[in-house]
């Protein structure tokens, strides 16, 4: 009985319904959150992103929940841009690893450089949870949970950059 106290306590935020803003400012508490939203996500996720920020999306929670959606859902799509590949690449993410094994569902792209200036990073689940950094060198951020006007303004923002971006050749794996 205490153990499903102590689950319905942790999950105190929902997607679609929680319209708080969240502010957060370690990498700990983005990678809760993250892994939070994404495991409450239906259809899509989509990340805008300097390096993959290990420290959020490269760890067993975030990677099973990342998971856990496509299967759950053939639908689903993850895509991911990626400002700067080749830390990633040189890292072995397991976001790339994962984007090896199910390329039907995620999609990891280069950034086109008309966009490589861009300072921020974000993370759109279902069009309407977000969790945004203005900085993405740094780990403050916001989270919200159920913002589609600011969901719907950063996907804009998203599927700009994606038409004009290329997949990552290196991310993909060779089969021999």
């Amino acid at each position: 009985m205490d153990d499903e106290l102590d689950v319905a306590e942790k999950i105190e935020h929902r997607l679609g319904e929680s319209a708080d803003d969240i502010q957060v400012d370690s990498s700990q508490q983005n990678h809760e959150l993250v892994v939070e939203l994404v495991s409450q996500a239906a259809k899509t996720i989509d990340i805008f992103t300097r390096d993959m920020a290990s420290r959020i999306y490269d760890n067993a929670d975030f990677i099973a929940a990342i998971r856990n959606l496509v299967v759950r859902n053939d639908k689903s799509k993850v895509r991911v841009l990626v400002i700067d590949p080749d830390k990633t690449i040189k890292s072995g993410h397991r976001l790339v690893e994962l984007a090896r094994r199910l390329s039907s569902s995620i999609e990891i792209r280069h950034v086109h450089v008309d966009y490589r200036a861009d300072s921020q990073s974000y993370l759109i689940a279902d069009g309407r949870g977000v969790l945004h950094r203005k900085l993405a060198s740094r780990y403050e951020a916001i989270i919200n949970f159920n913002t589609p006007l600011f969901g719907r303004e950063l996907l804009g923002h998203f599927n700009e950059v994606w038409e004009h971006s290329q997949p990552v050749l290196d991310f993909k794996r060779l089969h021999i």
